[in-house]
C-alpha cells in the first residue's frame, strides 16, 4: 500500500514537494511509529515532519542540475542515524539513483552504519530488488552492478518502480574514498539525482590546512591541492562527480562547519534541526536538572593530576553502583542491556591498568560475598548499602536490599563481561551485545564518537578536558540518549572541571540552535547569519587549523541591543503592537512617570514600568517577532540567555519604558529615518543641550545600570508606508552578560 501523507509547506519556500510512498512508510512502521489504525503516532509524525523538511531542501530529483550543501544538527546520542535512514528511503521515494553514506572513521563504525541500514530498510528480508548495497565498492564486479542500474533508469521503457537505487556505504578514510569516486568516475552521472550523507559531518571531512593557507596570505578560492588535506580533496572530488547531489552533514557537534569560510565549498548554506523524541536524556537533563546524579571525581583521585597506585574510590563506588543497577534489572525483569563506560584516557596504558583495576575487584568482592561472614565483608556490603540508599532517592519500587544481596548481586558480579574497547589488539572490538546483559567497556577514543553504548547506566570518566573545545568534549557525553526510562539507575562521575565544561557547553549548544531556528523554519540562506554565539571564555570552540578565518571574544551584554528592521515584514508589525497592547493594557495602572527635568520635551517624557522578568519574557519577548536575519538571531540568543538566567535568578525584576509616553493611549510616535541598508539609521535622540545643563541626558542612559531594561519606541518611518512600527532597545546589564566568540 502506498500512502500519500500531506505536510503543511512554509510559505517561504519555493523548493518542491516530495512524495511519501511505500519505502517510507514501511520503515516508519517497521520501527514501531505506525497506529493500530495505521496512522503515524507523534513520534512517527516527529521523524517524518523533519525527514520531509530536509527532503524539500534537498534537489528536486526532475532538475537537470542541482548543487547545495546543507548541515543537519542533533544531539549527542539523539537518533541522526534514524533520521539520514529515513531520508536514505524517502529519497528512493522521489527516484534518487545513488544514494552514498560516507560512514565513519573506522571499520566498527562502518558496520554499525551499514547493519543498522540494512536493518531499517529490511534489505536482508525482501526479493523487491529495489536497493542495491555495495559497501567499499572497488572490484570490477560491483563497477558493473552500477552500471545496469544506472542504465535501468536511462531506458525510458523500463518502469521506474523496478529500478534499484545504489546504496554505497564507504569509510570516511582516503583509500577507500579514492576507490569509491574511481569507480564512479566511469559512468556519465548526467540527470542521476544523488545523495551523499556524511555521518559525523566535522570529523575528518574538513580541510585541516585552512588556518596554514590563511597564514600565508592565500585566498579561500585559490587554494592549490598542496593547501588541502587529503579526505577533503577526496570528498571534493566525489561531489565533482555528480551534477545532481546535495551533500548533508550530519553532526551533533557543528562548531567547525558552521565558522569555516562561507566560501569553503563545504560550508553548508541550509540549516536543518533535529528535535529529539520525548524519552531523550541530554546534558540539560543531566546537568541542570538532575544534578545529583553527576558524581565528582576528587582531584586527588585523577590519574591526569598524579600517579595512582590502587583504584580510587570513585571508581569503586561506581562500580557499585552499577552491579546494583544490573542486579536489580535481572531481578525486575529488564531486558534491555545495562553498560558501564570507563573512559581514564586516551593512552592504551590507562586503559590496561583501570581494566586490570576492575578486574581484580570483581574477583575480591565475589570472593568477599561468597566467602564466610567477617569484617571485611560486612564492610563491602554497608558500602553497597550506601549506594543503594543513594539509589533509592532517584528510582522508585526497589527491591529490597536484602533480596539484591542474597539473590543476585553476585551473579550480576560474576557474569558481567569487561572488555577494553580500544585497537591494542590490531582492531577495535565490536561489542556482540545480544550476548551478555551486563557490560563494562574501558577505553579512549574509540568511544568518543559515534560508538553506541547500549542501555549505559554508569559513567566514569576522569579524563581531562585537554584544551576544551566544545566539539570534542561534547563527543564524550556517550552518557546522553533515550533513557528517561532508567534515568534514575544513570550516574555521571567526572572531575568538577569537566562539571563547569558541560554546564557552559549546554549553553553555547542552547544558544547555537536558538539563533539557527529561524533558519530551519523558514529555510533562510545560512550565509546570512552572523556568526556570532555563547561561549564562556574557559571554552575553545573547535580545532583552529580547520578555520580559515579568525574568531574574535567578546561580551553579550553590557550594552544596548537594538531592534534594526522591525518593519521587515509588514504582517508583523500590527502582531507586534497587538502583542504590546495585549500585554500592557492589564498593567495599566502600574504604569509610572519617569521623573527628570521639567524643560523636557514632551517627546522626552516616558512611562516606567518595573516587572518581574519572567513575566516579560514569557508574556511579551516570546510574543513578539523580528524576522530580518541579524534582528531574529540575535533576539532568539537574548531570550535564550534570559530564560537561563532565570533558572538561578527566578524573582530577577526588569524595568520596561514607554518612549515618548505620556498614557498608552497617548504614545507618541517618533518619526526615524531608514538608511541605505533599509535598517532604522539612529534610534536613540541625543543628549540635550549637549552641553551646559543636562535637561535630557539622550534615550541611551534612560536604563537602570544594573537591571535589564527594555524600551520600547513607537516609530512612523519616514518616506515608507510604515506608522506606529513597535521596536525595542534593550539594555543587558553586565550582571546577565555572556562571553561571545565571533568571527573577526
Amino acid at each position: 500500500m502506498t500512502e500519500i501523507i500531506e505536510i503543511q509547506n512554509n510559505p517561504n519556500t519555493t523548493n518542491w514537494n516530495p512524495f511519501v510512498g511505500d519505502e517510507t512508510y514501511e520503515l516508519l512502521q517497521s520501527k514501531g511509529f505506525v497506529n493500530s489504525d495505521r496512522t503515524l503516532n507523534e513520534n512517527g509524525e516527529r521523524v517524518l515532519d523533519e525527514t520531509y523538511r530536509i527532503m524539500q531542501a534537498c534537489g528536486n530529483p526532475n532538475a537537470a542540475t542541482n548543487n547545495e550543501t546543507g548541515i543537519v544538527i542533533g544531539y549527542v546520542q539523539s537518533g541522526k542515524t534514524l533520521s539520514f535512514t529515513t531520508l536514505t528511503a524517502l529519497a528512493r521515494d522521489n527516484n534518487y539513483q545513488i544514494i552514498v553514506i560516507i560512514a565513519g572513521t573506522s571499520g566498527p563504525l562502518l558496520n554499525q552504519s551499514t547493519e543498522r541500514l540494512k536493518k531499517d530498510l529490511r534489505l536482508e528480508n525482501r526479493f523487491d530488488r529495489k536497493w542495491t548495497l555495495l559497501t567499499n565498492p572497488r572490484e570490477i564486479e560491483q563497477e558493473e552492478t552500477i552500471r545496469i542500474t544506472l542504465e535501468q533508469w536511462k531506458d525510458s521503457c523500463y518502469p521506474n518502480e523496478k529500478c534499484r537505487t545504489v546504496l554505497i556505504t564507504v569509510m570516511k578514510q582516503k583509500d577507500h574514498l579514492n576507490n569509491l569516486a574511481e569507480v564512479l568516475s566511469n559512468f556519465s552521472l548526467d540527470n542521476v539525482p544523488t545523495l551523499i550523507i556524511d555521518d559525523e559531518g566535522d570529523q575528518a571531512s574538513l580541510n585541516t590546512l585552512a588556518r596554514k593557507a590563511a597564514r600565508r596570505g592565500l585566498n579561500i578560492d585559490e587554494l592549490s591541492e598542496n593547501e588541502i588535506s587529503t579526505i577533503y580533496k577526496r570528498i571534493l572530488r566525489l561531489k565533482s562527480l555528480f551534477p545532481h547531489h546535495t551533500f548533508l552533514q550530519y553532526t551533533a557537534t557543528p562548531q567547525s562547519n558552521l565558522f569555516i569560510n562561507i566560501f569553503d565549498r563545504l560550508s553548508p548554506n541550509f540549516i536543518k534541526l533535529l528535535k529529539p523524541g520525548d524519552d531523550y536524556v541530554g546534558g540539560k537533563i543531566f546537568f541542570k536538572e538532575n544534578p545529583h546524579l553527576i558524581v565528582e571525581i576528587p582531584p586527588n583521585e585523577l590519574p591526569t593530576l598524579q600517579p595512582l597506585y590502587d583504584p580510587p574510590d570513585s571508581l569503586l563506588k561506581a562500580l557499585k553502583f552499577f552491579y546494583l543497577g544490573v542486579s536489580i534489572g535481572n531481578i525486575q525483569g529488564i531486558e534491555r542491556n545495562r553498560s558501564m563506560l570507563v573512559h581514564p584516557s586516551r593512552l592504551q596504558g590507562d586503559h590496561d591498568t583501570f581494566y586490570a583495576w576492575i578486574n581484580t575487584n570483581k574477583e575480591s568482592w565475589l570472593r568477599l560475598l561468597t566467602g564466610r561472614d567477617d569484617e571485611d565483608k560486612k564492610y563491602l556490603i554497608d558500602e553497597f548499602k550506601s549506594c543503594y540508599n543513594d539509589l533509592k532517592e532517584t528510582v522508585t519500587n526497589l527491591p529490597e536490599f536484602d533480596i539484591i544481596i542474597n539473590q543476585n548481586l553476585i551473579q550480576a558480579i560474576q557474569y558481567t563481561r569487561i572488555v577494553k574497547v580500544n585497537s591494542s589488539g590490531g582492531k577495535t572490538p565490536i561489542i556482540p551485545w545480544q550476548d551478555f546483559y551486563s557490560w563494562i567497556l574501558v577505553g579512549g577514543q574509540s568511544m568518543d564518537r559515534g560508538f553506541t553504548v547500549e542501555g549505559l547506566t554508569v559513567t566514569y570518566m576522569p579524563r581531562n578536558v585537554g584544551i576544551g573545545n566544545v566539539d570534542t568534549v561534547l563527543q564524550r557525553a556517550r552518557f546522553c540518549g533515550y533513557k528517561n526510562s532508567y534515568l534514575g539507575f544513570c550516574r555521571v562521575f567526572l572531575d568538577q572541571l569537566t562539571i563547569d565544561f558541560y554546564n557552559s557547553i549546554i549553553e553555547h549548544e542552547e544558544d547555537v540552535r536558538n539563533q539557527l531556528e529561524v533558519f530551519n523554519l523558514n529555510n533562510l540562506n545560512l550565509n546570512t547569519w552572523e556568526r556570532k554565539v555563547v561561549l564562556d571564555a574557559m571554552l575553545n570552540l573547535t580545532r583552529p587549523n580547520v578555520l580559515f578565518d579568525d574568531l574574535d571574544r567578546d561580551k553579550f551584554g553590557d550594552e544596548w541591543f537594538r531592534i534594526n528592521a522591525p518593519h521587515d515584514t509588514e504582517e508583523f508589525i500590527e502582531t507586534n503592537r497587538k502583542a504590546i497592547f495585549d500585554f500592557l493594557n492589564p498593567l495599566k495602572g502600574l504604569l509610572g512617570d519617569d521623573f527628570g527635568h521639567t524643560n523636557r520635551t514632551e517627546e522626552q517624557k516616558h512611562l516606567v514600568l518595573r516587572i518581574r522578568m519572567k513575566d516579560c519574557l514569557e508574556n511579551l519577548l516570546y510574543n513578539l517577532k523580528y524576522t530580518r536575519e541579524s534582528d531574529s538571531a540575535t533576539y532568539s540568543s537574548l531570550r535564550g540567555i534570559l530564560k537561563r538566567y532565570l533558572e538561578d535568578h527566578h524573582d530577577a525584576d526588569c524595568l520596561i519604558y514607554l518612549m515618548s509616553a505620556n498614557t498608552l493611549d497617548d504614545w507618541k510616535r517618533r518619526i526615524r529615518r531608514l538608511d541605505r541598508n533599509d535598517e532604522i539609521q539612529q534610534l536613540f535622540q541625543g543628549r540635550n543641550p549637549k552641553t551646559g545643563e543636562i535637561v535630557y541626558p539622550g534615550d541611551s542612559e534612560i536604563k537602570n545600570e544594573n537591571i535589564l531594561t527594555i524600551q520600547i519606541h513607537l516609530l512612523d518611518l519616514r518616506d515608507t508606508i510604515f506608522k506606529s512600527v513597535p521596536t525595542l532597545a534593550i539594555w543587558v546589564p553586565d550582571s546577565i552578560s555572556k562571553d561571545i566568540i565571533r568571527k573577526a
